[in-house]
């Protein structure tokens, strides 16, 4: 692992959390999937850094002891967006990342590490290449981004106006309050609509209104929307 830097004027202040595991070892995603936890990063102790949050890029599926799982291997880099006290100084940023390394087995990894960063420093190639992986906003594109519920399940679906996706993966994070079990693919209709179904899992009703994050992978393309869920189905 290595913390990497760079970035500044429009673009702001960019850090990195730089990975290279060795095959079929895998980091979870902020969203596993399966049991695990995503990275936890501490910036205590770092000097002119506000605040710091990682922008995830698109994950990668996998199965990890059965389950369907999300998350990174092999080189990548987590981007993450600091703002900065004052623009016109360096960055001296210090990290304790937390985080679980997980292949026939999960370890826990706890590791520590700095750089300072140039007021002026240029863009990290690294950073650059994993925002490019991070999903873009759905845009008028999409004719259809729905999410309904009938009892207790819920279903997703997704239509573009105008282009097909060749194997498109349909990821849904639901509020800590609605769990979610396994999606089931739902083929395309005969108006083009293609998505997924989910069992809400637990015995605990369920709110009235929420919403669902749902992010739509199809190879090194990806977008994301904050859909609400359809209240009226469901009663």
């Amino acid at each position: 692992m290595r913390l990497v830097g760079g970035g500044s004027g429009r673009e702001g202040r960019w850090l990195g959390l730089t990975f290279d595991l060795k095959p079929d070892w895998k980091v979870f995603w902020r969203s596993p999937g399966a049991p695990g936890l995503p990275p936890v990063l501490d910036w205590q102790g770092s000097r002119n850094l506000e605040a710091a949050r990682i922008v995830w890029p698109a994950p990668e599926i996998f199965t990890s002891f059965g389950f369907r799982a999300r998350g990174f291997g092999g080189r990548f880099t987590l981007p993450v967006r600091a703002a900065v006290r004052d623009a016109e100084k360096p960055v001296e940023a210090r990290v304790r990342v937390l985080f679980q390394l997980c292949k026939d087995v999960c370890i826990p990894v706890e590791t520590e590490l700095a750089l300072a960063v140039p007021a002026k420093a240029a863009p990290h190639p690294d950073i650059v290449a994993a925002r490019a992986r991070v999903p873009k906003p759905a845009g008028a594109g999409f004719a259809v981004w729905r999410a309904e519920r009938r009892g207790r399940s819920l279903s997703v679906q997704l239509r573009h106006r105008s282009r097909s996706f060749a194997r498109p993966i349909v990821l849904v994070e639901a509020p800590k309050k609605v769990r979610l079990g396994r999606a089931v693919p739902l083929p395309p209709d005969s108006a083009g609509r293609f998505g997924v179904a989910l069992p809400i899992l637990g015995k605990r009703p369920v709110p009235e209104k929420f919403s669902v994050r749902v992010t739509l992978i199809d190879g090194p393309e990806a977008w994301e929307k904050s859909v609400p869920v359809s209240a009226a189905v469901g009663r």
